[in-house]
């Protein structure tokens, strides 16, 4: 049965305003996440452009201008979901050049204006799909069905292109005879609607991973805190592939830090506390993590890492944080720092035993003297006995750690 071409133009207009109005409510709502905004404001702006478009001929330019705009504006929120910047030239481009083109005369009967939107639109929406599989920090799941939708809406346009040749509609009247225009304005229409769920469920899924990001990031220092550690250090225990791997744990406790605090006050400390962090960031690779356990006490896992290397690194964390930690701001500080470090040859499959190892050679350290490493490799005798030391419960692990990996923004 053909379908009625002025019945789908009312579902059309009705259905597209409502999911514009539910997006950008659920952005004015919680304003967590811009780019459902602005996926909704781009709906909104398409179904002015179908009431230009049905209103009369004069206006038929106008409206298909909008609906290139807004197709224009999902490409912009793809940039901002990839967190990107989208230039106003590219986004004005295609709505202003076919104005310009038919106000010229460039596009006199309807079927080569029809011809020119669909390529336009199509072009936006590849150009949003690449956004959208450029943006892989954050592995979202929901991330690549919006690609493959937005491809196939492109290519569903581009689709229309042999079906205007093949059966042309010359007028703009003619389209309620057209016998092929509203099947793609339905089929059209559906996949606008599973592309707007598809958004809402990619906001869901960002907000769930910048929720969990924040449940395992220090707010002072931006490192990892110790619940991210212990969860990189139980996945890093598990992996399989790296069970004949060597590593290495460090433990750094920063030296006389309350008399830094009662001399300076607690906001100069924190800014200390800040600068050490930056330092051992600096100095440790990609495959490391270094952490906050909390207070003045910091730790590190270096995967691969022999009892030499882990060594040589802390050596270049306490020297270099010496140096800039001598003046900070101007004033005479002179902060310091005392590195634990301990190593086996062997990933065992649990590291905490590693992490008492460390905690004892960092006792060690403060016993010493201060600001000095002291590393206990995997030939050395318990650690616990020898310094008669108890576990510290700050370095306990969690009863019920999170499988999985560090997320990406965490890592060293």
């Amino acid at each position: 049965m053909p379908l009625d071409m002025q019945t789908m133009s009312v579902v059309n207009l009705t259905v597209t305003a409502m999911l514009g109005l539910v997006l950008v409510f659920t952005w004015a709502r919680e304003r967590e996440c811009p780019f459902v905004g602005w996926w909704g404001l781009a709906l909104l702006i398409q179904a002015v452009g179908v009431v230009l478009a049905a209103t009369s001929s004069i206006l038929l330019a106008f409206g298909a201008a909008a609906i290139i705009l807004g197709d224009a504006l999902k490409w912009k929120a793809a940039q901002q979901f990839a967190e990107r910047r989208a230039s106003p030239l590219w986004i004005f481009l295609g709505p202003v050049a076919f104005l310009l083109a038919a106000q010229l005369g460039y596009l006199q009967s309807f079927n080569y204006q029809l011809g020119a939107v669909c390529t336009i639109l199509a072009l936006y929406d590849f150009a949003a799909a690449s956004e959208l599989a450029r943006a892989d920090g954050d592995r979202l799941a929901s991330r690549w069905p919006a690609v493959a939708l937005l491809v196939v809406i492109g290519l569903g346009y581009l689709s229309w292109l042999p079906l205007n040749l093949a059966m042309p509609i010359h007028e703009s009247q003619w389209v309620f005879a057209s016998v092929w225009f509203p099947t793609v304005i339905l089929v059209t229409l559906l996949l606008r609607i599973a592309l707007a769920f598809i958004v809402l469920s990619m906001a869901k899924e960002r907000q769930e991973l910048e929720q969990r990001v924040d449940a395992l990031t220090d707010l002072l220092t931006g490192l990892p805190n110790r619940r991210a550690l212990f969860e990189a250090a139980d996945a890093l225990g598990q992996d399989k592939e790296r069970k004949r791997d060597a590593v290495s744990v460090l433990l750094f406790d920063l030296d006389h830090f309350k008399e830094t605090n009662d001399r300076f006050g607690h906001a100069f400390g924190d800014r200390v506390l800040k600068l050490f962090a930056t330092t051992a960031s600096a100095k440790l690779n990609g495959g490391s993590i270094v952490a906050r356990l909390g207070g003045e006490e910091f730790a590190a896992i270096l995967p691969g890492a022999d009892p030499m290397e882990a060594a040589g690194v802390a050596e270049a964390v306490r020297r270099a944080f010496a140096k800039s930690a001598a003046f900070v701001d101007g004033l005479p500080v002179g902060a310091t720092v005392s590195v634990g470090a301990a190593s086996v040859a062997e990933i065992d499959g649990d590291l905490n035993a590693l992490f008492r190892r460390a905690d004892a050679a960092l006792y060690i350290a403060k016993r010493a003297g201060r600001n000095r490493v002291e590393l206990l490799g995997p030939e050395d005798g318990s650690p616990v006995a020898e310094v008669e030391v108890a576990v510290r419960s700050s370095l306990r692990k969690p009863a019920a750690p999170l499988a999985g990996l560090l997320p990406a923004k965490l890592r060293a």
